[in-house]
């Protein structure tokens, strides 16, 4: 309830609120903002699976569908890694039809290319898949990925951690309780992972409230999140938004409450607060 009634701030509560997170912010971390230089490599855009905020995936028999091999994927590594990165972050669609190892090998290869490159990679929806595929348990899987080189997970297909919201979403993608069970069981395994929410589409402020609560929830038993990361809605192309269900995404008034509440809600337990 108090986090819910700090998303509805307005005026001097507002801003007053935004002086405390910012006061909060400065006390804990100061005033560098620190990045990463990485890039972004999607080896596939074809994917089982319909989402209605994505406009990216493509299905098997689209002109526009690809699949990347690992040749390619790791020439891209190499010139990003030649350009100053030191991460990649490697993340696709769910290909029908696809080795259930191929994430693993993947791993495998970029870290024979490559082993000083750090590789943020694999979605909890990746993982399921690729574990479903290959018949082993996730726990397994995961370590499976982290002995060939996966060096964190990214914090993604969370969405809004409320199951009626993503049944309307993402109706078929991984339920909350199972992404929880998922990330948990990286973090036991010793492999960090980001913290997202996906905001500004079908959601109200008590979900952004649940939604940060059970993240908090967790990082408490685990302490294995690295940053918690606000991903507004991209509504343009998005087939939710198309079909007139969803709102054009988080206004900007939103977007400074989530990152607001995000860090006064979840102090002190996750400090690094990511600008997508």
């Amino acid at each position: 309830d108090e986090a819910a009634a700090l998303f509805d701030a307005q005026g001097s509560d507002l801003l007053a609120m935004m002086a405390a997170a910012d006061h909060l912010r400065a006390r804990t971390v100061g005033d560098v903002v620190t990045y990463v230089i990485n890039r972004n490599i999607n080896f596939t855009n074809v994917c089982v699976k319909a989402c209605g905020f994505c406009a990216f995936s493509r299905g098997h028999l689209a002109e526009q569908g690809y699949f990347l091999p690992n040749e390619e994927i790791i020439r891209r590594a190499r010139e990003a890694y030649e350009l100053g990165a030191t991460e990649v972050c490697v993340q696709a669609g769910l290909a029908p039809g696809m080795d259930g190892w191929q994430y693993v090998n993947l791993c495998r290869a970029l870290k024979a290319a490559l082993p000083e490159l750090h590789i943020h990679g694999f979605s909890p929806e990746e993982v399921l898949y690729g574990s479903t595929l290959a018949g082993v348990t996730i726990r397994d899987y995961l370590a499976a990925l982290k002995d060939a080189g996966v060096g964190s997970l990214p914090g993604t297909s969370a969405e809004v951690l409320i199951d009626e919201i993503r049944q309307q979403v993402s109706p078929g993608r991984i339920g909350t309780a199972q992404w929880i069970e998922l990330i948990q069981t990286a973090h036991e395994l010793g492999i960090p992972t980001t913290s997202t929410i996906m905001y500004g589409h079908l959601e109200r402020p008590e979900h952004w409230a649940r939604h940060l609560l059970r993240v908090r929830d967790l990082q408490e038993r685990t302490a294995g999140f690295t940053e918690f990361v606000p991903l507004p809605f991209v509504h343009m192309e998005a087939p939710i938004f198309l079909k007139g269900r969803a709102r054009p995404g988080p206004t900007f008034r939103e977007a400074i409450l989530m990152h607001a509440v995000g860090r006064l809600a979840l102090h002190p337990h996750i400090t690094n607060v990511q600008a997508s």
